[in-house]
């Protein structure tokens, strides 16, 4: 055995003596949900202080967002912001150093990116050092190492509970942005933007740094390297020509994480499944122009108030119901909220059935519709897959089920020429949402309760 690999293992084999205890389990609960939070409240804060944003950079003296002036910022920095969407392709290889690595540190990596991107954008002095700041947080939000961690840290019968749970706090802690804008945001003081950054920076870098040392890796992943390293060569060399066979390594990799996604048959219908479903996430990014164009700016503001409050409520329950229920039926359950939500939200804004109502459809809708993404993407993705292979596999997945959005969003702007914006939600998201589900409870197997420690290339083949 190499020196290094002996020093790995001695690492490793101290770590492995340690238990999750309850006490820990809460305590790294506490640090993980922290973080999620982070990463929510990063993944949300430019595109709510954008008009904020432009106004100083671009020196936009009217502060009118309908002016020529702002129009032509937006025309800059639009352009880039869809640009950016091709970091994807980078993100798989940045995660996939975790598969060897450890957890741990590129979870501390990850939170501390956040906090710097957002550190960035604060201090910018101009467009070009604003835009670094922004593809710094687009390219640490995807990674979602939180969830990663909770998955190899909980029990298995609690997996997909604590998950939701900590995503449904980090949902409803949006609203903090809202917080931080009453406390800080001054129409007299164009520069005041910069301050609501202020508190979530601060979190980010503390909280990303301290959690290296309060948190130990996790047990799966400790198990699946010690596994590997005490292996001697003929072992070694035998294990790889079976990974040959089967797709597979214990070492992990993009590429390797790629060829196995499309030949192991769990991962490839997963996969269709998901891309097809992702064509339906168009709506997110319409939502609030349906509502300018049906209420008052003060309702307006209500049901930005509302929506994320029972989007974070249905969140939680989805964990809850996923382990209970098992993933599939979970995500049939949680694809037919997204789409009654959705079709009520529309019937009160057509109705007039006021901002509560329009809030907590919306709200309802999005939380069904994101946390069925997070299971097909991050929950059975993981649970289908090797521990070598895991976080390659999370990464890669992430990035080929992402690009469905396109064929939700080309459609939508052809379309929106010729038919009501609002009906065009529900003529694009039925049948999409529709085969989906059909894709998955008949071609993907369940994977709920599943040992990861002992999940190989054939287990749900």
């Amino acid at each position: 055995m190499k020196e290094k690999e002996k020093k790995e293992l001695e690492r490793l084999n101290k770590q492995a003596a340690f238990h999750v205890t309850a006490g820990y389990l809460g305590f790294a609960m506490v640090v993980l949900t922290i973080i999620y939070v982070v990463d929510e409240i990063t993944s949300n804060m430019n595109a709510a202080m954008q008009p904020y944003i432009l106004f100083e950079l671009f020196n936009i003296t009217s502060r009118d967002v309908n002016s020529l002036e702002y129009k032509n910022a937006i025309n800059v920095v639009a352009p880039l912001q869809v640009a950016s969407t091709f970091l994807l392709v980078v993100t798989p290889f940045y995660k996939a150093l975790s598969d060897k690595y450890g957890r741990r540190i590129f979870l501390m990596i990850n939170t501390v990116g956040m906090g710097l991107g957002m550190c960035v954008v604060m201090t910018a002095p101009n467009v070009p050092v604003y835009i670094i700041g922004m593809l710094c947080m687009l390219f640490f939000t995807p990674n979602d190492m939180q969830v990663l961690y909770i998955m190899e840290t909980a029990p298995k019968e609690k997996r997909a509970t604590y998950s939701f749970i900590a995503k449904g706090i980090a949902l409803i802690s949006v609203s903090l942005i809202g917080v931080f804008s009453k406390m800080f945001l001054d129409d007299g003081n164009p520069s005041s933007w910069r301050s609501v950054y202020l508190i979530p920076v601060i979190v980010a870098l503390v909280v990303g740094v301290i959690s290296y040392f309060l948190l130990k890796e996790t047990p799966v992943f400790v198990e699946q390297r010690r596994k590997f390293l005490t292996m001697t060569e003929e072992e070694k060399k035998a294990k790889e020509e079976e990974n040959k066979e089967s797709s597979t390594s214990e070492e992990g990799g993009v590429f390797k994480a790629i060829k196995f996604i499309f030949t192991n048959k769990q991962l490839r219908w997963l996969f269709v499944a998901g891309f097809i479903f992702f064509a339906t996430t168009f709506y997110t990014s319409y939502y609030a122009t349906v509502l300018e164009g049906s209420m008052s700016t003060t309702d307006v503001s209500a049901v930005l108030v509302i929506y994320p409050l029972f989007n974070g409520i249905l969140t939680i329950l989805s964990g809850f119901f996923s382990d209970k229920l098992g993933r599939k039926r979970v995500c049939l359950l949680l694809g037919s909220v997204a789409l009654i939500g959705l079709l009520v939200f529309v019937l009160a804004c057509r109705l007039g059935w006021g901002s509560f109502v329009a809030g907590c459809a919306y709200g309802c809708s999005i939380g069904g519709l994101w946390s069925m993404s997070d299971t097909l993407i991050l929950t059975m993705p993981a649970e289908s897959s090797p521990s070598g292979m895991r976080s390659s596999v999370m990464g890669v997945m992430s990035v080929l089920i992402g690009a469905g959005s396109f064929i939700g969003q080309i459609i939508f702007i052809v379309c929106q020429n010729f038919v009501s914006m609002d009906v065009l939600f529900l003529i694009i998201c039925v049948p999409f949402m529709a085969l989906s589900l059909l894709i998955l409870m008949t071609k993907v197997k369940e994977t709920r309760d599943v040992d990861l420690e002992k999940v190989t290339a054939d287990t749900f083949n």
